[in-house]
């Protein structure tokens, strides 16, 4: 959750926006299995319909994950 959009905003490496990553996910644990669980659920429930449901869920999990990447890393 933090790694992809961490590269895209700042001028980091991949290993530090790695380490920065499993540093949340350290910190909050039980935050990030739950945005776990709620990517998994949208994403199978999204694939039922012959796939066609990822045209949605694909950009409001991304535009979620970019403002939790925001909260999180500040």
């Amino acid at each position: 959750m933090i790694s992809i959009p961490m590269l895209l905003d700042r001028e980091v490496d991949f290993v530090t926006a790695m380490i920065t990553s499993v540093r949340t996910v350290l910190a909050s644990p039980v935050v990030m299995l739950g945005w776990g669980l709620v990517v998994t659920l949208a994403v199978l429930a999204a694939c039922v319909p012959f796939f066609l449901g990822l045209l949605v869920v694909l950009p409001v999990l991304g535009h979620a994950t970019w403002h939790l990447y925001r909260r999180a890393v500040v």
